[in-house]
């Protein structure tokens, strides 16, 4: 039995509305395909992101901190180094007081005569003994003295303008060795020594 134009029209209808629908809905599927995609995509673009700034600014934190740290760290070395200088410098300034009172009183010719004496037991009197041009009268005691105890034939006593403090040096003419026991050089020695103990050791701050 042949179909009527109404049937035809309709059956037409139906057909096109079936394609409509399967086009519909696989533009439907790929439509929610691409937004996985692109919100997959887009979240890790921003994690990405969020990372790479959290990173950037945690490095700037680290940079300005350790700016920082160093800052403090020289300033702490250059404020204990002006406390340390201050110390010794108080220290040696007493020192040097003691030394010229004692250079002044009876004692130091005492302390030369006991110096000469424990060289020239160790040395022998084959020596040359180095003083300061004050001290020349204060020698010839301590010369006087010695004499009663040691032969002095080969014994030299010598003015040095380069002792200027006090204290002696002697020079061992046999092994050819100096022995200094002179009060500038003491100090200069005893000065390292405390600027070294003094000193302060950082460590770095990372």
């Amino acid at each position: 039995m042949a179909l009527s134009s109404g049937d035809k029209l309709k059956n037409f209808a139906e057909a096109v509305t079936g394609d409509a629908k399967q086009i519909c809905g696989q533009i439907e599927q790929q439509a929610k395909k691409e937004l996985q995609e692109k919100t997959k995509a887009g979240k890790a673009k921003i994690l990405a992101e969020t990372q790479e700034y959290i990173h950037r600014e945690t490095e700037k934190i680290k940079k300005e901190k350790s700016l920082e740290i160093s800052k403090a760290n020289i300033k702490a070395r250059q404020e204990y180094f002006k406390y340390g200088d201050a110390v010794s410098s108080q220290v040696f300034l007493s020192v040097q007081k003691k030394l010229s009172a004692f250079i002044k009183s009876g004692s130091y010719t005492d302390y030369l005569l006991q110096s000469c004496k424990n060289v020239l037991e160790k040395t022998g009197a084959d020596v040359g003994i180095f003083y300061m041009p004050d001290d020349e009268k204060t020698m010839e005691t301590v010369k006087a003295e010695l004499e009663n105890g040691f032969d002095l034939a080969k014994t030299e006593f010598i003015k040095d303008e380069t002792i200027k403090g006090g204290g002696l040096r002697f020079f061992d003419h046999a092994k050819n060795v100096l022995i200094n026991d002179v009060f500038e050089e003491k100090t200069e020695r005893a000065k390292e020594l405390l600027n070294f103990i003094i000193s302060p050791h950082f460590t770095s701050v990372k």
